[in-house]
């Protein structure tokens, strides 16, 4: 446990380098203002941009500067493990990413007085988040430049996330919407687009579908992904004897 502790703080230690919390603070007034003051802004679409582009965004980039900098991991004693690095680096982005959604829901409630579960949401947006950054670090983990990582960044927000986008403000055609199921952005939408209506439009099988993926795309990135870099990555310290 001290070591998750320590490998946490040490994240957020960075994130503040990093000018990273700064930018999510920015980012969470700028959009809870929106939010507030112009009412006929579509709520989810603020939530989209938070939940979707900016995990894997930030964070992404935050690995790549670590990894850059061989700063990834301040272990002793070889007490890390690629499940250890896994949990603190989704926990760390995650506790800066509460932050936003936290703003909304004051917005939404207080602001815009409207009566919805905002305990689901809140949890909804929890799990999109934490498929994002897994996306997010992944991306980090395929590009091996950072220019490669910027085009990534481009696909991956005009393939996974303008779509499910244009589909929540009406530019898709609802017979297209199972197309869509491919995007874990998609998926995420289903979900906050019934909470935030008040009530379950979309069929249970769609809700239910859309929950299981995101763990299953989730599962898929953690073990065949993540997990085998940060292994390499610490082996790769014990055999200099780093750790």
């Amino acid at each position: 446990m001290k070591m998750i502790l320590k490998l946490i703080e040490n994240d957020i230690k960075r994130f503040f380098h990093y000018r990273v919390f700064h930018i999510v603070i920015g980012f969470s007034f700028l959009f809870g203002a929106i939010m507030a003051f112009f009412p006929s802004i579509n709520a989810s679409n603020i939530i989209y941009v938070t939940a979707f582009i900016m995990p894997v965004v930030i964070f992404s980039f935050s690995l790549k500067a670590d990894f850059l900098e061989g700063k990834i991991i301040p272990c002793d004693k070889g007490e890390c493990s690629p499940y250890t690095l896994l949990l603190t680096k989704t926990a760390s982005a995650l506790i800066l990413q509460l932050i936003p959604i936290l703003f909304y829901i004051l917005v939404l409630e207080i602001v815009r007085d409207i009566s919805i579960s905002f305990v689901a949401l809140f949890f909804a947006y929890v799990l999109s988040v934490i498929v994002h950054i897994l996306i997010g670090l992944s991306l980090s983990i395929i590009s091996k430049t950072n220019k490669i990582l910027s085009m990534n960044y481009v696909v991956y927000i005009l393939v996974f996330c303008m779509g499910p986008i244009f589909f929540a403000n009406g530019l898709i055609p609802t017979k297209f919407q199972y197309f869509l199921i491919f995007s874990p952005a998609y998926l995420s939408g289903v979900i906050i687009d019934n909470i935030l209506a008040g009530i379950m439009y979309s069929p249970i099988w769609l809700v239910v579908l859309s929950i299981v993926l995101q763990f299953v795309y989730a599962a898929i990135l953690c073990r065949f992904v993540i997990y085998p870099f940060f292994k390499i990555y610490l082996d790769g310290f014990k055999q200099k004897g780093e750790i």
